[in-house]
């Protein structure tokens, strides 16, 4: 569906409406953040800043999808303002929602690797927006599996290790291979997680529903 755009003119918004700024937010983080504000809202309902195009498509698609009426201005030449308000569409998802049990899918996030794909750089930014959007969903039972040079995220230092932490925290089962640390010589570094081996690993994948690999 064709995103809606309008220019703002000197509009103002409603002084009751949440006001989520995203701007300079990776990817997932400016649809977390207005779904977030969405669940608390009231019927001003919620004005979402982003710097980008593809931010502010993810932000409608999301907002659509719930049902919700919504609205996008350009407020500068770089950056967009996402007007979203509820209706009685978004009321019935929203009733709908409540009524749904958690899946009780058992699902292994396995990474062998410190980043994701072939550029390191743009790898790390990938790997810290899969593990915010792994954060966001509701089950609680899944595992993620730490091999190969994908143990070196369990760190210290890592640039992922608070969020892990707080994966870890909410009921995710990580585990780390062993072999894997020792080869890099990094078993005493490991800072989240549990140290395991390989048939608690194979064990753990194998009863599990799915395995998603990265």
């Amino acid at each position: 569906m064709p995103v809606a755009m309008e220019i703002e003119n000197n509009g103002t918004i409603d002084m009751k409406a949440i006001k989520v700024n995203a701007i300079g937010k990776p990817c997932p983080l400016p649809v977390v953040m207005a779904k977030k504000a969405l669940s608390g809202a009231g019927k001003a309902g919620v004005v979402v800043f982003v710097d980008n195009e593809a931010a502010r498509d993810n932000v409608v698609r999301m907002a659509e999808k719930g049902g919700f009426k919504v609205k996008t201005y350009r407020k500068t030449q770089k950056g967009f303002k996402v007007d979203i308000k509820k209706s009685l569409l978004s009321k019935k998802k929203e009733a709908e929602k409540t009524k749904q049990t958690v899946s009780k899918e058992k699902i292994v996030y396995l990474f062998e690797s410190d980043f994701i794909g072939t550029n390191r750089e743009l790898g790390k930014v990938l790997s810290n927006g899969f593990l915010i959007a792994i954060e966001e969903l509701p089950e609680r039972k899944s595992s993620i599996v730490l091999m190969s040079r994908g143990v070196k995220l369990a760190i210290k230092k890592s640039y992922v290790l608070n969020r892990l932490k707080s994966l870890e925290g909410k009921g995710f089962n990580i585990l780390i291979c062993g072999t894997c640390l020792d080869y890099f010589k990094i078993r005493e570094k490991v800072d989240v997680g549990k140290i395991s081996n390989a048939l608690e690993i194979m064990k753990c994948m194998t009863e599990a529903e799915k395995v998603i690999k990265f």
